[in-house]
């Protein structure tokens, strides 16, 4: 594969990255609309156990689009540094995410901290109200 077709392959990976974060962060809205809805109006056991998996599963895929882009570009990384010559912009692109000797392995645990922070922030803020909401009124 030559740089140019490496580098599309890239694009075009992220522009479908990009609709997947899309169609999440959509979802992730409905969660915290259900949410909302629970601690307005009260739910019972069941109601609470169905929107804390909603919310998992919805948390659980948005990691796993996040882990998809990251795959994609230490691969992608991982490609350029495998041919023979770069430009300087493939170079930076290889420098900045590791292109290194071995193919990276998917992992579904963001490797920034910050990242870690976030979807930590987001399942709790989805799973407290959840579950401290008052049982529904009558």
């Amino acid at each position: 594969m030559e740089e140019y077709q490496i580098l599309a392959l890239f694009n075009s990976s992220l522009i479908s990255n990009a609709i997947y974060f899309a169609a999440f962060v959509f979802l992730l809205w409905m969660a915290f609309r259900g949410v909302n809805r629970i601690t307005d109006m009260g739910a019972n056991v069941v109601q609470k156990v169905l929107s804390s998996l909603f919310s998992l599963s919805v948390v659980y895929f948005n990691l796993f689009v996040l882990g998809l882009l990251n795959n994609l570009q230490q691969t992608t990384a991982y490609n350029l540094a495998q041919l023979e010559t770069i430009s300087p912009g493939s170079q930076q692109l290889v420098d900045f995410f590791g292109g290194g000797a071995e193919l990276p392995e998917f992992t579904l645990i963001p490797a920034d901290p910050i990242a870690i922070i976030f979807f930590t922030v987001i399942l709790i803020s989805l799973l407290v109200p959840t579950w401290m909401a008052p049982e529904p009124k009558e």
